[in-house]
């Protein structure tokens, strides 16, 4: 039941690795310098694609407008942003060793600012190839389809875009991206093992969960672009609110 999500934290931590391997390479070539943003600046774009297709699922707007709006105040009141941010910094103090200017002088503000880059380099890694591969329509319907009718093309087609998006974020800030398959691994491996024993009830909130997802990973897009600083971590709790207010007998 779970060989595709498998599939698919197996395709981030390899293209996590290729980009980390061929990152002093693009950096060397002047001609491929600006490959990895080029690459980001396009993915973005199908980002904003998938996310603006999976929007359209919904069926009832007001659904939507609510769980945005509930979803949102929860994840801002727990600062889910923050706190995945705190988690890239905690792993990055585990993992990465900090390369130090000037070793014999710890108050040089040149090291302090090279380390500073680094661990937000590791996060922003973590962070933003965990959002990328967890959020949205892709994500959420995939893994539901993949448990309650046993259907892994959706993952299976969602694992090539991961890979390019590890290889892209891996290779532009750092290994940090390949942490991204733990939440990965956790999120879609819980969404596919419990679809089937939640299925009667799920059957329901489909659509509705897909398009909350769809229209949060637009807001993905958009920051992946530069074009705004969403938060968007903190709308993560919206896509399992349509599960609540599609039992309620208002919205049957």
């Amino acid at each position: 039941m779970l060989y595709s999500t498998l599939l698919n934290v197996g395709t981030i931590v390899l293209g996590s690795i290729i980009g980390a391997l061929l990152a002093k390479f693009f950096d060397k070539s002047k001609r491929l310098k600006k490959l990895p943003d080029a690459l980001m600046k396009a993915i973005s774009l199908c980002v904003i694609f998938i996310g603006i297709k999976g929007a359209f699922d919904s069926k009832n707007f007001l659904i939507i407008l609510i769980s945005i709006v509930v979803g949102t105040t929860v994840g801002s009141l727990i600062k889910i942003d923050s706190l995945l941010k705190r988690f890239g910094n905690f792993m990055e103090r585990r993992l990465v060793k900090k390369k130090s200017v000037a070793i014999d002088d710890p108050n040089n503000p040149i090291t302090a600012n090279a380390e500073g880059e680094e661990q937000k380099s590791f996060s922003r890694a973590f962070v933003s190839t965990t959002l990328t591969c967890c959020v949205g329509a892709m994500a959420i319907t995939g893994s539901l389809n993949a448990g309650m009718n046993g259907d892994h093309s959706l993952i299976i087609t969602k694992s090539v875009l991961d890979f390019i998006t590890a290889f892209v974020y891996s290779s532009a800030f750092g290994i940090g991206a390949i942490m991204a398959s733990i939440p990965v691994l956790l999120y879609q491996g819980i969404i596919v093992l419990g679809a089937g024993a939640l299925s009667g009830v799920l059957t329901a909130s489909v659509s509705e969960i897909s398009a909350v997802g769809s229209i949060i990973i637009v807001g993905l897009g958009l920051n992946m672009l530069g074009a705004t600083k969403i938060k968007v971590a903190n709308m993560l709790p919206a896509v399992f609110v349509p599960i609540l207010l599609c039992a309620l007998p208002i919205f049957q």
